[in-house]
Parts: structure tokens; C-alpha cells; sequence
């Protein structure tokens, strides 16, 4: 797995796109960094919900609304959340599940990816009180990360996602507890982390994290 492209949002407006262009060879992961726009961005599964769709925008203070081509819950945008993107291409007939394949391949790229800012090894599954919760959430000591959501076909899996780099503010927090509200889904500030916090830089910037992790592959038809 390797960082095969570095982008930014821009259309606020436009729907979150799959890179095609990005899809390896059989047996690789492809990855997209981007910096990203301040957005809800509602999971495939949610967005088919009109009436959810509606309560979303209805709420004080909510940007623009766009339907993720993936799975998951809810996402946000903006200067302090880098967004993430990945292509695999299964190879026919290995013996672990494709899903499976591309969430290992995952963490253990964003541990060697995030060692300089002292994440020393991700935990898998479901953080209580995180954002978007799932089954694939990426955490450190019981707090979440990284939101992950998926695609899967037999030819391919996608993940796009996002990652916290600055501490999560009272805006932001605000609104990812008002949106998962709507689904039950309750947010607490204390079961989340960041890549600032975890480093010890509060002022960390995503484009500085960015630039020290492009170079980062692991496994997965890596170069």
C-alpha cells in the first residue's frame, strides 16, 4: 500500500467522487490523501433515507450535505480533518476475505504512516461515543482516530474516510453530535482523539501531516 495521489476538495457542492484512475493491479492498494472542505457527508446506506437527508440540512449551522459513495454513518469536513481514499484489487482466490485484506492492510499502514506522531499501534472495531462508529473504526487506548467506511464488490473494495489532524473543537464536536443524534448515535469528546493530540502538537496542520506521511508504504504491492 502506497500514497498514489495528494488532492484537495473543492466543490462543496459536488458529490464525493471514487479515483478509478487510482485501481492497482491485482494484489495493491492504491491511496489518496486530500484536504477537505467543512461538509456533512452522509453514508450510502443513510443518504437513501429522504426524510433523514432532510432533518440533516434542517439543522442550525450545517453546511452543504453530500452522499458518500461508501458506507458509514456520518462524516465532516474542514482545515482540521484530512480525508482519505483507497482502491484494493483483490487477487482471485486468497483465502482472506477482501474486506478483511484491505482493513489489515489499512492499520498497518497508518501505524508505520503515523509512528512520527507517537501511534505506536491502532486498535479495530466499534469506539463508543465515537463519530461515525463502526466496525472498522481505528482508535488508540479505547479513543477513535479514523472513520473508515467501505465498498466491496467482487472485483474491488473502496474505503473512504476521514481523519481528525487538529483537535477536535466545540464546533466541530457540536455538529458531529448533532447529526449522529438523529440516528440514536450518541458523541462523546472524551472517546476521540486526534493526530495532534496524540503527538503533542496542537498546532499540527493537515498539510503538514500530509507531507510527512506521503511517503509512507507498507505491504499490499507497496513499490
Amino acid at each position: 500500500m502506497w500514497v498514489a495521489e495528494v488532492t484537495a476538495e473543492r466543490d462543496d457542492e459536488g458529490e464525493p467522487e471514487i479515483p478509478w484512475h487510482l485501481t492497482p493491479e491485482p494484489g495493491a492498494i492504491a491511496l489518496q490523501l486530500r484536504t477537505t472542505i467543512r461538509r456533512v457527508a452522509m453514508g450510502a446506506g443513510l443518504a437513501r433515507r429522504a426524510e433523514l437527508v432532510d432533518a440533516v440540512r434542517a439543522l442550525p449551522g450545517v453546511p452543504s450535505v453530500v452522499t458518500s459513495p461508501a458506507g458509514g454513518t456520518f462524516v465532516i469536513g474542514g482545515p482540521r480533518w484530512m480525508g482519505l481514499c483507497a482502491i484494493g484489487t483483490p487477487v482471485d482466490g486468497q483465502t482472506v476475505m477482501p474486506l478483511d485484506w484491505m482493513v489489515a492492510s489499512l492499520r498497518a499502514w497508518f501505524e508505520v504512516a503515523l509512528a512520527p506522531f507517537g501511534v505506536t499501534s491502532l486498535d479495530v472495531g466499534k469506539v463508543a461515543g465515537g463519530w461515525c462508529p463502526g466496525f472498522s473504526d481505528l482508535g488508540v487506548g479505547g479513543r477513535k482516530l479514523i472513520g473508515l467506511g467501505f465498498r466491496a464488490t467482487r472485483e474491488y473494495v473502496v474505503m473512504r474516510g476521514v481523519m481528525p489532524v487538529a483537535p477536535i473543537d466545540s464546533d466541530d464536536m457540536s455538529l458531529l453530535q448533532a447529526i449522529h443524534r438523529l440516528i440514536d448515535v450518541d458523541v462523546h469528546p472524551p472517546a476521540n482523539t486526534s493526530v495532534a493530540d496524540l503527538a503533542g502538537e496542537p498546532d499540527l496542520t493537515v498539510g503538514e501531516v500530509i507531507g510527512r506521511i506521503r511517503g509512507a508504504a507498507v505491504g499490499a504491492g507497496a513499490p
